[in-house]
């Protein structure tokens, strides 16, 4: 039997009184907590063995309450505005400031922008602190290397040279052409512009970064680059080096939108389209919206193979101005007559005589979906999810709980024959390599992905966004019409940025086939090639039912949301649609124009202080999300 021991208490430690510093005792710092009435920023005593390194921008240890928590340390001060005894700093982390005081002033600005903490930006936007790396780059900080623009051959028009060359302040849109790899492109425009400042290129996903590394390695130029997979040393070693002296170019996602930038730099967005660039956490943005809030400081070009609504908005506003690249000569495009495979068989053959041939499919997976050959009835799982093959000769397992079926059954007519409805890419290979016999087939998904096409000659199938970088002679879009039909708010926007940028890659003499009937109105837009023309159109398609970029956008959840219908409708103009069951939770959707936004913004967070000082559940509300479903 085991012995049994004497209960022991706990002991409290309490923190010794230390002595005050002697010239400025008082920091006011930026305090990171949960309270959502509270204010953020308070004062604290500095003690004396703090004196030195307690300096602005610093990430110090404080309490608030009883809790332990960090806070950036705003200001020293002779005296505080605060009345009766104010805790100490406890502890300073850092040596090199945290955050700069423009970046912070961008920060505060965003927050109260979305009705946000600062520190939901800060934790968003600012790589977490590592003491491995600060003392890394206090280690290496006397060796800087200096940015050179030097002896590259420049694929862009000589206007654009002179208008990126220009020490001017510059504010617009770029949109790239097709058979030109976009990626060349945007890195030579950072090129051209980094003879002016500092650049900041900021990329959809880690793919697209590591693509622009290469690059710009291959032009000569090493870019700092911001990786959020990196490992935490790294990363914060590397939020250091921005703000070194001398010209840099760096690389980052939307997590590297508020770095610190000098003035004469310049932001260039790259496809603000892509879903990754939307932050999914509430209150939801995109890189293009803090990027905005630069724009008074900093120069900021947004570039992509096609404008986003948002960014046509201003353009036809006249705010901001849209280059478009010379045109060339058009390519070889073809479109579906009926629903046979031989419609671009005979595509994929002669462009397999000259090159690889990229074939673009909606799915992944090897069978996304079947139903019974029998009573055709769709294979579910219990659950209610749908079922599905992973791979060749694999028992199928349910999309949603993951649930493997081994002797599957039709749970009506108990017949153990599959259906096929939909194919995955990895089946669709095996079709297409019995097809075409003697050449290589390459598959490249989200879940096993293939970010360059090799050497030789290729069929390559590939799911949006991850295709191989390359070239191709001829290209395949198929599974268009079931994206086109898709419920999300994006769609159309999504699939015009998808096909233009895999456009980029094709060889100036390739062929085009889309999967997409003469008379589909999103073909007719793709074979005018003036997107801003078509984006006009589905802005006032929007405006007829309220929806971005010139109305808002607000979903806003909680137990007691309908008790907020009452207070919204005091905003002019404003729509309400429901409540309903979103995500399990009750919902509503606010509309209202794009002018009384901030408005909208204020009352909601006015709401969610009262909540809290009630000690009841907070609204939960997403700012013009990517999806509304």
């Amino acid at each position: 039997m085991a012995e049994v021991k004497p209960l022991r208490l706990r002991r409290e430690k309490v923190q010794g009184v230390r002595a005050r510093a002697l010239v400025e005792p008082y920091a006011r710092v930026l305090v990171d907590h949960q309270i959502f009435h509270l204010e953020h920023t308070f004062d604290y005593l500095v003690p004396e063995e703090f004196t030195d390194s307690a300096i602005p921008g610093a990430l110090v240890e404080v309490e608030i309450g009883h809790t332990l928590t960090k806070g950036i340390l705003l200001s020293r001060l002779d005296q505080s505005s605060t009345h009766g005894e104010l805790k100490q700093i406890l502890k300073v982390l850092t040596i090199e400031p945290y955050v700069l005081r423009e970046q912070l002033e961008t920060i505060e600005e965003a927050a109260s922008r979305y009705g946000a903490s600062p520190w939901d930006f800060i934790r968003n936007c600012v790589p977490p602190f590592s003491k491995a790396g600060e003392r890394k780059y206090l280690e290496t900080s006397d060796t800087k290397d200096d940015f050179t623009a030097e002896n590259y051959d420049s694929l862009l028009p000589i206007s654009l040279q002179n208008k990126l060359r220009s020490s001017e302040p510059l504010i617009c849109a770029i949109e790239t052409p097709v058979a030109t790899p976009y990626w060349r492109l945007i890195v030579a425009v950072a090129l051209e512009r980094a003879l002016v400042g500092d650049i900041l290129v900021l990329a959809p996903n880690e793919r697209e970064v590591e693509l622009l590394n290469q690059e710009f390695i291959a032009r000569g130029t090493i870019p700092i680059v911001i990786e959020t997979t990196a490992g935490k040393s790294n990363r914060y070693f590397n939020y250091l080096r921005t703000r070194e002296n001398g010209r840099k170019i760096i690389l980052g996602t939307r997590s590297s939108a508020l770095l610190p930038l000098s003035a004469n730099a310049t932001v260039v967005v790259q496809d603000d389209v892509d879903e990754s660039h939307y932050e999914r956490s509430a209150p939801t943005w995109n890189t293009r919206d803090l990027v905005q809030f630069r724009e008074a400081r900093q120069s900021v070009i947004y570039m992509s193979s096609t404008i986003s609504l948002e960014i046509a908005s201003r353009i036809t506003a006249g705010t901001i101005p849209l280059f478009r690249f010379p045109e060339t000569e058009r390519i070889k495009l073809r479109s579906s007559t009926h629903d046979q495979h031989q419609d671009y068989f005979s595509v994929i053959s002669e462009g397999l005589k000259r090159g690889s041939v990229l074939i673009s499919v909606g799915a992944t997976r090897y069978v996304t979906s079947f139903s019974c050959q029998k009573c055709r009835n769709i294979a579910l799982c219990p659950c209610g999810g749908k079922l599905y093959f992973p791979a060749r000769a694999v028992n199928p397992s349910c999309a949603t709980c993951a649930t493997l079926f081994i002797g599957w059954k039709c749970s009506w007519c108990h017949e153990s024959k599959p259906r096929i409805l939909k194919s995955g890419v990895e089946r669709r290979a095996e079709e297409f390599g019995r097809a075409f016999p003697n050449h290589s087939v390459i598959s490249s998904s989200s879940q096993n992905s293939i970010s360059l096409l090799p050497e030789g000659r290729h069929l390559v199938l590939s799911t949006p966004g991850v295709e191989p970088r390359g070239t191709y002679t001829a290209q395949i879009f198929l599974d268009l019409e079931g994206r086109l039909l898709r419920t999300t708010l994006r769609a159309t926007e999504e699939l015009r940025l998808h096909i233009l940028r895999t456009l980029s890659m094709l060889h100036p003499a390739g062929e085009v086939y889309l999967a997409l009937r003469p008379a589909e109105g999103f073909l007719q837009s793709l074979l005018r090639r003036n997107t801003l023309d078509t984006i006009q159109r589905e802005i006032t398609e929007r405006d007829g039912v309220s929806l971005p970029p010139n109305f808002f956008c607000a979903l806003v959840s909680g137990d007691e949301v309908t008790a907020v219908i009452p207070i919204v409708t005091a905003l002019s103009e404003i729509e309400i649609i429901g409540p309903f069951v979103r995500n399990g939770k009750k919902t509503i959707l606010i509309k209202i124009p794009a002018a009384q936004s901030t408005e909208l913004v204020q009352l909601l967070s006015q709401i969610n202080r009262v909540q809290s000082m009630r000690k009841e559940p907070l609204l939960n509300y997403r700012l013009n999300p990517y999806s509304l479903n």
